[in-house]
């Protein structure tokens, strides 16, 4: 059987012409072979455009993502260092803290009758320290990082840095707070006479009835007499200034020394003076020698210790210790 040939007429109106071709079966078979194939790879990388684009949209929307997390990092590093510093202040505040609450516990051991000290208790510096490391703790909490709930956990880590970075503000100040009592406090121990000016018995006693050379009458002894030898050094019993250096009538060369908080110490028949008036003095410090000068009848230290301007007994700020 002849096999049929295709004819395929093409007519153009204006030209009035007719192109005519002839397709044989086996060509018209290898056209739609050839347009099948067209048509498939077409789709194929119509298809693979589109999937390109969506990965490169999902690329875009994860480097947003990152770029966002990135920040957030970067957000909470900075917290952290910040709390980092914050808690390597409070560190060093503690250190200091606890130096200064030794000094003063040293200086409380070596004063007979500690003046009174404000309405603050020592006891609170161990209450701050006992919360203080009870609330650096974090709590350790389980929990699920998922997307959904990324948000919410996000926000609540911002939360909790901000109310540590609270916790560690208030409780700097805590320590500010203790650090200028302690500091208060052993500033009154400093200025308190604990040391003895010289080593000795005493042979008159604080408000001993004595004969005054003035009137003739008797009069009670302002201070306490500890009989040396002449040229025995006499020492500060505490910090502070010289406020009078010189000579006067019935003591004779006399030092007088304000300590602050209320204390002043005088110290009369002195032989050498080895400071003079506007002078800062250090406890312990040499400031005169033993001596008889002015109304005295041997040589020895005339030793007057004044709270607020009224004599006190020294014996009771004397250290038996030293």
């Amino acid at each position: 059987m002849a096999k049929k040939d295709y004819t395929i007429l093409i007519i153009s109106q204006q030209a009035a012409k007719v192109k005519k071709f002839i397709l044989s079966p086996l060509t018209l078979k290898i056209g739609a072979a050839v347009l099948g194939i067209l048509i498939v790879v077409s789709a194929f990388m119509v298809y693979n455009y589109i999937t390109f684009q969506k990965k490169v949209s999902e690329l875009h929307a994860l480097r947003a993502e990152t770029n966002s997390q990135q920040e957030e990092i970067r957000s909470f590093m900075e917290k952290i260092t910040l709390l980092e510093k914050q808690l390597d202040k409070l560190k060093e505040m503690e250190k200091q803290v606890a130096k200064d609450l030794k000094e003063v516990s040293e200086l409380k051991k070596n004063i007979k009758t500690p003046p009174k000290a404000t309405k603050k208790k020592t006891s609170l510096v161990k209450k701050e320290e006992v919360e203080f490391k009870e609330n650096l703790s974090f709590r350790e909490e389980e929990v699920s990082v998922l997307d959904k709930e990324r948000n919410r956990l996000v926000s609540r880590m911002h939360q909790d840095l901000l109310e540590l970075h609270k916790e560690f503000s208030q409780r700097e100040q805590n320590f500010k707070e203790l650090k200028e009592f302690l500091q208060a406090q052993k500033s009154i121990l400093l200025a308190t006479p604990s040391l003895w000016p010289v080593i000795g018995r005493i042979s008159s006693g604080f408000g001993d009835t004595r004969l005054s050379s003035s009137s003739g009458g008797t009069r009670p002894h302002m201070g306490i007499d500890i009989p040396a030898p002449s040229g025995t050094p006499v020492v500060a019993p505490a910090d502070g200034l010289v406020s009078f250096a010189g000579r006067e009538a019935e003591y004779g060369r006399l030092i007088c020394l304000d300590h602050g908080h209320g204390y002043s110490t005088m110290f009369g028949h002195l032989k050498d003076l080895f400071v003079q008036t506007g002078d800062k003095v250090k406890r312990g410090q040499t400031i005169g020698t033993v001596g008889t000068s002015g109304k005295s009848t041997g040589p020895h230290l005339h030793y007057e210790v004044r709270f607020n301007g009224n004599p006190v007994n020294p014996a009771r700020y004397l250290n038996q210790s030293s």
